[in-house]
């Protein structure tokens, strides 16, 4: 065990993966590319009563900037000591500039990935969800292109160099619809026309802006709940999801979706795949990682939230990144979670 950094004491806070993580994220055997990293989502209240009355939850603005900031309790700091190269977070509103967090995220060596909040498919009045038959087009076109006006793009007009890739939506199959995997087989449909309208009008969006060079990749991240509504993978946790966006992605008008952007190509070029999962890692080879391979050669996969509770975390979390450096497409994982979650 390493000695706590001096700031930790300062904030008070109690990281559920101090212990765990910083032997095996400092392992220097580890490839530099593998993904290394923390999801965090630091609500700082000990009740859902407190948590309700919270006006948003986007812990990566200014005001936030008590806990992530090294100024303040120095959460990114943190992350960095036990050898995270990565942090995933949640909450997003447009609103709010995201420039501070994402250049101390980059001159920490982190990189970071955001995501779309609930807010334009279920959330919202008007919301694609309620009144545009799953078509999130006309939603997030306006939300992602004031992302990029509010932090993700330089003044150069390029993205925030911090920025490694943005999660479309997070487990669209328990939401999008709630029965995605286990109702009908519009079920499926209508999940997967979420995310790719959605991807196609944040496509939109950096065509607006005008972007420059390099683009970041786009993941959406899926349950580990079996899709038996899915036409494929009826038995394999996750695989019947990402199978059916696959689908989606290559043949739009099958899922009732005209898009206004090849997003086939940018699929191809830019996509990589995402799952959660609470499964220990001595799972996951037999579960999903043998037939991911198998189907989806040439593209990548990380997992979005791991932490098994009931696992020696060391002994797992070991096993996990070992697994992750034998496999090539298989990226690494973003551990569940920085802070407990009351």
């Amino acid at each position: 065990r390493t000695s706590a950094p001096p700031w930790v004491a300062r904030g008070g806070t109690v990281l559920a993966l101090s212990v765990m993580l910083s032997p095996l994220f400092a392992a220097a055997r580890m490839r530099e590319s593998l993904i290394r990293g923390v999801s965090y989502g630091p609500v700082p209240l000990k009740s859902a009563a407190g948590a309700s009355s919270l006006p948003q939850d986007d812990w990566f603005c200014n005001e936030a900037a008590p806990q992530w900031s090294s100024g303040g309790r120095a959460d990114l700091r943190v992350m960095r000591s036990l050898g995270a190269n990565f942090v995933r977070l949640y909450g997003n509103n447009p609103e709010n500039d995201h420039t501070n967090f994402l250049d101390e995220a980059h001159a920490l060596g982190i990189s970071v990935a955001p995501g779309l909040s609930d807010w334009p498919f279920f959330q919202q009045n008007q919301s694609c969800k309620e009144s545009t038959d799953y078509n999130c087009f006309t939603q997030v076109l306006p939300l992602y292109l004031r992302n990029l006006q509010t932090g993700f793009i330089t003044p150069e007009g390029r993205y925030h160099p911090a920025l490694k890739y943005m999660a479309i939506i997070n487990e669209p199959d328990l939401k999008m619809p709630h029965d995605a995997t286990s109702g009908g087989s519009e079920g499926p449909k209508r999940m997967v026309r979420t995310i790719i309208s959605a991807f196609d009008a944040m496509l939109e969006a950096e065509k607006t802006a005008g972007i420059k060079g390099p683009l970041i990749n786009i993941t959406a991240t899926f349950s580990y709940a079996v899709c038996t509504a899915c036409d494929t993978f009826k038995t394999s946790p996750g695989l019947g999801q990402i199978a059916a966006l696959d689908d989606g992605m290559r043949n739009p008008n099958k899922y009732g979706y005209e898009p206004k952007n090849d997003i086939t190509s940018a699929y191809l070029a830019r996509f990589t795949h995402s799952f959660n999962t609470a499964n220990p890692a001595t799972d996951l080879e037999s579960q999903f990682l043998n037939e991911y391979e198998k189907a989806f050669p040439s593209m990548p996969v990380f997992i979005g939230e791991y932490h098994n509770v009931i696992s020696n975390q060391t002994e797992d979390l070991e096993l996990i990144m070992t697994i992750a450096e034998a496999r090539p497409l298989f990226l690494g994982i973003s551990f569940f979670e920085f802070q407990v979650a009351y």
